[in-house]
């Protein structure tokens, strides 16, 4: 697939997602106790799913009551008692001018079922349209593209949620899928690596892998 092919598939689909907005100013926070259970919901009533451990560093994406959800930096997202939490909130950004979408690109090895070999990568995020984003791997006439919304984006650890799929294996039609892709970036324009899973109808090699040369 011809690469003005895929980045414009790419951007029209990101365009039609529509996905809930999150806090506008998400505040970053560390933890104060030796261990801090990270639960399924508001309350000491849900399971622990995951435990912080003191000086970790969280994400802290919305609050109820004396409770509050996050990200971890290692890790694990969930409900955790505010209180154990030391933060501060950021200055506000000003407001992205129109079109400001973030692009990074890297150059590597790609590992799917279809193609084990060299590659291009290029994720792209429109803040504008609540962080949706697309990550496509191409390799000539071999590419593969994940199609959903940034969940985190914290020093350089993109993770998105992924509700679309499309491939030149499935004829470039886009598919519902549903999966993560864990994206690491560095310099605020490069893909250092990214690994990425889903699942659906008719996806056989929804899972890759992307090392930057």
């Amino acid at each position: 697939m011809r690469v003005k092919h895929w980045i414009a598939g790419g951007v029209a689909a990101c365009a039609a997602l529509v996905v809930a907005a999150t806090a506008a100013l998400a505040q970053v926070a560390t933890v104060t106790v030796d261990e801090l259970n990270v639960r399924s919901g508001p309350g000491t009533s849900h399971r622990v799913t995951y435990v912080l451990r003191e000086g970790d560093r969280v994400e802290i994406i919305r609050r109820q009551g004396g409770w509050a959800f996050v990200v971890g930096e290692r890790g694990g997202e969930g409900w955790v008692s505010a209180q154990y939490l030391s933060s501060s909130a950021p200055a506000p950004s000003p407001s992205p001018p129109a079109n400001s979408n973030s692009v990074f690109r890297g150059t590597g090895t790609i590992d799917n079922a279809r193609y084990n070999g060299s590659g291009d990568a290029q994720l792209v995020i429109i803040p504008l349209e609540n962080n949706a984003a697309s990550f496509n791997l191409n390799a000539g006439q071999v590419s593969v593209e994940y199609i959903g919304v940034v969940r985190s984006n914290f020093e350089g650890t993109v993770e998105m949620r992924v509700n679309q799929f499309q491939s030149s294996e499935m004829g470039y039609r886009t598919v519902p899928a549903s999966g993560t892709c864990n994206i690491q970036t560095r310099g605020g324009t490069s893909i250092a690596r990214a690994f990425c899973t889903v699942s659906g109808s008719g996806i056989d090699h929804g899972r890759s892998n992307f090392s930057a040369r």
